[in-house]
């Protein structure tokens, strides 16, 4: 007999993980029972004490299964043990939560699970077609915690009484819902409301106005929600006027994976997108003629997702598939209150669908798509957010507010180990967005029981980040926004020896003052080296030139003396201009080579929303591999003078220029996109020579482009480069932040 597995311990267990809001309490308790334990279970600030009385066997067992549990929602990342002073538990009981200031992993907003969506619509069910139907393993968790721990008392739906039913079902241990906050039905709230009526009437009154062709706002998780058909043209240019979204794509919500398959093309890495826990809007290949034009215009793509609330899964059953869009007008935050959504007057809006449980954190949903066969975030939000980027023991006593960039701005707080990217918020230039972004910086901050020691910002001096960083009375770090990008793929992949960074993009300060984005860096820990770059262009226009792709165009044919191919009739004043240096910027930006090649092709002359121009280059590339077109050659032309390197871009747009007339222009942009690509590989092989590195690191807005990536990581990797890109993060600037974070950890 094994007398040390049968002797009496108790012990003090912490949990580090996924461990509040996703039923892990619940599940302790069952596993406790079973295996013959006594003790308790606690949230003890973002962590799960478990104290236990048992012999080691059991706990043993305990252990092995709680670790091993394959339906487990939780997500266990470190276990600490330590041994107590003997003592008898007569049972296992969960008991009440208390505080510390230990760093806290908080569970995302989780998606309505199987079971519950089997009792919405089972008619003896007590919550049949309830709209908030939940238990311990799906609904609302992020945006209604309003602080630490995570009990019902701490979330907004401390607002609604618990009936006797659900309080009877709260307290049970054989039932799904034991301690699950959320938990509610269809007599004690919260309840749909439109206009006077509520619950079912409310509901049938807006799938009533949906079907006829109107536009309703719906409260979701997050935020509001525009919901209207797809398929009713006259509906979407409703839609278009309502949030002053002339030409940008919607994405769409379709029931089931068999309605997005009917619309769109779906690989096995893309439906397992689709169908993940965070449910994100994924980019997919649209059928061809099968979605309504004015629902994504030109666009090659649709961005499709799948119903993550009970009542979004009530509308597409009712409707069929629905643009969801956020319910922002313009370039504002998306509207979280209701009295807010009910104040707009517009003859476009036909109603709005609200409940009375607050909202905390308005979060929007996110954006992914997959790259080389792998899942890659183009905006990180709902679903993901706030769940910790882990960046290893790093120096655990720094505290950390990373402000980000001012375009798709986020910001990023750092503690003992872990890295959390907030949510999207948009572009700091608009005043609303900036506010917003300032009081949720105060909130995570304070949620998260962080006190910052250390605060780091871009280096452009007039961005809004950067002033807002200043204001703190901390002390503070700058970090150059394309360093920081490429740092942002070092901390996803831990990579702390020196790496070839390429970080393509449409713009960012330099340390020489300039305009940068076209450079490869060498980067090791929290310093850089600026190896090459695209050569300089001056470009008329600061901010206008992001959006004037045949005014760039213009600039950069006249600066290289190719004046005769230039085809605008600003052509004499813009010359003036560059000749004498009026409001001219010096840029080695990718990103507005990619807008000039679109505009002298004449696919795309400006930017009515962000990456236009280089979206629509991309689908020409997109569509002349569709039909076997041979891509043009072409070629950048590299200058090595006195230790500096600098890419000619002359070569390049004069090929395009003599050529665009003779050509298939689907040849000349397929063409401009392995050009870029050779470039990539061409100062790689330099790099590699002159400083032996073999790792390259990829990141920029510019990635996101899948022609380009997906031909850069072939040749690379052809090449026996090791090559590593974002995944967890956007390539765009909702990486920075990240990126910010791991440099301050270095230095």
């Amino acid at each position: 007999m094994d007398y040390a597995k049968n002797k009496s311990v108790t012990k003090k267990i912490v949990i580090f993980g996924v461990v509040q809001g996703v039923g892990f309490r619940p599940n302790v308790y069952r596993l406790a029972k079973k295996h013959g334990i006594n003790g308790t279970v606690s949230n003890v600030g973002g962590l799960v004490e478990i104290i236990t009385s048992s012999s080691q066997k059991s706990l043993d067992d305990f252990l092995f299964e709680l670790k091993n549990n394959k339906t487990r929602g939780y997500e266990i990342l470190n276990i600490e043990i330590e041994d107590l002073k003997m003592e008898n538990y007569a049972d296992f009981n969960i008991i009440e939560s208390s505080n510390n200031d230990a760093i806290s992993i908080i569970s995302p907003d989780l998606p309505v699970c199987q079971k519950c969506q089997k009792e919405l619509y089972t008619i003896s069910d007590k919550r049949f077609h309830n709209p908030f139907i939940s238990c311990m393993s799906c609904g609302a968790r992020y945006t209604i915690m309003q602080e630490l721990p995570y009990d019902r008392n701490t979330t907004t739906m401390q607002d609604f009484i618990m009936c006797s039913s659900c309080h009877k079902d709260y307290i049970s241990t054989d039932s799904r819902r034991y301690h699950a906050q959320t938990i509610s039905c269809n007599n004690c709230g919260p309840y749909l409301i439109f206009n006077n009526l509520i619950n079912e009437q409310a509901f049938e009154e807006t799938v009533k106005i949906i079907n006829a062709g109107g536009i309703v706002a719906v409260k979701s998780i997050g935020g509001y929600n525009f919901v209207c058909s797809p398929f009713k043209e006259a509906t979407v240019k409703n839609l278009r006027k309502l949030k002053g979204r002339e030409t940008k794509p919607f994405a769409v919500m379709f029931e089931s994976l068999a309605s997005v398959r009917e619309y769109c093309i779906v690989s096995k890495a893309e439906k397992n997108l689709l169908e993940s826990k965070a449910k994100p809007i994924v980019l997919l290949y649209t059928q061809n003629g099968n979605m309504a034009k004015s629902t994504n215009l030109d666009s090659l793509y649709c961005g499709a997702f799948l119903p993550y609330t009970p009542l979004q899964i009530m509308l597409t059953k009712s409707c069929g598939p629905l643009i969801m869009t956020s319910a922002n007008i313009s370039d504002k935050p998306i509207i979280k209150d209701d009295l807010e959504m009910l104040n707009i007057q517009s003859p476009f809006l036909s109603g709005v669908l609200y409940n009375t449980r607050r909202i905390i954190r308005s979060v929007d949903d996110s954006v992914a798509k997959v790259t080389d066969h792998k899942p890659q975030l183009i905006r990180r939000s709902r679903g993901y957010v706030p769940y910790p980027i882990l960046l290893g023991d790093g120096n655990r006593n720094l505290q950390i507010f990373a402000a980000g960039s001012d375009l798709k701005a986020c910001f990023c707080i750092y503690k003992q180990g872990s890295a959390i990217v907030s949510q999207y918020f948009g572009d700091l230039e608009e005043h609303n967005v900036m506010e917003e972004y300032k009081e949720s910086v105060a909130d995570l901050l304070c949620l998260m029981k962080i006190d910052p020691c250390l605060v780091i910002c871009d280096l452009h001096p007039n961005y809004h980040s950067t002033r807002y960083t200043e204001s703190l009375g901390i002390p503070i770090m700058y970090v150059q926004h394309h360093h920081a990008h490429i740092a942002s793929v070092m901390a996803e992949h831990n990579l702390h020896e020196r790496v070839i960074g390429v970080a393509f993009d449409g713009t960012g300060y330099g340390t020489d003052g300039n305009i940068w984005g076209g450079e490869f860096l060498i980067c090791e820990g929290a310093d850089f080296t600026r190896f090459a770059h695209l050569n300089y262009m001056p470009i008329l226009g600061g901010n206008q030139s992001m959006l004037d792709a045949k005014k760039t165009a213009t600039c950069f044919l006249l600066q290289l003396g190719l004046g005769q191919y230039v085809q605008d009739q600003r052509s004499n004043l813009i010359g003036t201009a560059l000749k004498n240096n009026v409001n001219t910027i010096l840029s080695s930006s990718m990103g507005r080579l990619f807008d000039a090649v679109a505009a002298i092709l004449e696919i795309q002359d400006y930017n009515f929303y962000e990456g236009q121009c280089a979206i629509n280059l991309e689908k020409a590339a997109i569509l002349a591999l569709r039909n076997k077109i041979r891509p043009q050659k072409i070629a950048f032309t590299i200058n090595r003078v006195n230790g500096r390197t600098e890419i000619d871009i002359k070569s390049v747009l004069k090929k395009v220029c003599r050529l665009k007339e003779k050509v298939n222009v689907g040849s000349l942009a397929l063409g401009f996109h392995y050009a870029v690509a050779d470039l990539i590989l061409e100062i790689c092989k330099i790099i590699r020579v002159d400083e032996n590195i073999n790792k390259v690191a990829l990141s920029g807005g510019v990635f996101q482009n899948t022609v380009l990536i997906e031909r850069a990581l072939s040749i690379l990797r052809k090449n026996n480069f090791n090559v590593y890109y974002n995944l967890s993060v956007p390539p765009n600037d909702g990486s920075i932040s990240l990126g910010q974070v791991f440099i301050g950890l270095m230095r």
